[in-house]
């Protein structure tokens, strides 16, 4: 009794042909991407400068800021992987 096994059509096209897996990258990311680095840059040198100055709710809110701007600059980096 041999039976013929076939895969899922999941995993392949019908016709035996593998499929390629691909994303499709939009556009804006990069430049997103950028505008929020070039940011984190800005932000680290505002802190810097509220260190420097000894103000410490400046110190606060810039590293609260550049908390935010780093996970958002991490989701982007996942989505363009």
């Amino acid at each position: 009794m041999t039976q013929n096994k076939m895969t899922a059509p999941v995993l392949a096209h019908r016709n035996g042909q593998k499929r390629e897996l691909t994303q499709k990258l939009n556009p804006i990311v990069p430049y997103l991407r950028a505008a929020v680095k070039t940011a984190c840059v800005a932000l680290g040198i505002y802190i810097a400068a509220a260190v420097a100055a000894l103000n410490l709710p400046a110190l606060l809110v810039g590293v609260l800021v550049l908390n935010a701007l780093l996970g958002a600059w991490f989701a982007l980096e996942e989505v363009a992987t």
